[in-house]
């Protein structure tokens, strides 16, 4: 249980990254380019990633689980470069896969951040009966 409490999110966002990068050129239509759509998107599968890492193998170095989330992240996203190179109306873009990778090394960044301040709080949380 605990494994899918943390890797269903993970699944869940893919899935969702999956069906718009199905969707054909006609389709989309964003409000800022490309490439920030991306980072913004890899943003929160990088923070997924981190979280998931971090919270199936809590014993795992921080730097370890957090790297593992960019590289994880990057991955699929090569993956989905590749499947979008398949849609009409869409392309393979490196400058997409690098925006992947920036966004989703800030989604970690966010998960460290996050994680080492509510150790923090907890630490200086006065004891209460």
């Amino acid at each position: 249980m605990k494994f899918w409490r943390y890797w269903l999110p993970v699944v869940v966002y893919m899935g969702i990254i999956f069906y718009f990068s199905s969707r054909t050129g006609d389709q989309i239509s964003l409000p800022t380019p490309d490439y920030i759509a991306h980072g913004v998107e890899y943003a929160g599968l990088g923070f997924l990633l981190f979280r998931a890492w971090r919270g199936t193998w809590p014993g795992v170095p921080i730097g370890r689980a957090a790297l593992w989330a960019v590289v994880t992240a990057i991955l699929y996203g090569v993956s989905d470069e590749w499947h979008q190179s398949f849609v009409p109306g869409r392309m393979a873009s490196v400058k997409d896969l690098v925006a992947d990778g920036v966004g989703a090394a800030l989604g970690q960044l966010a998960g460290v951040y996050l994680e080492k301040w509510a150790a923090k709080k907890a630490k200086n949380k006065p004891y209460s009966y």
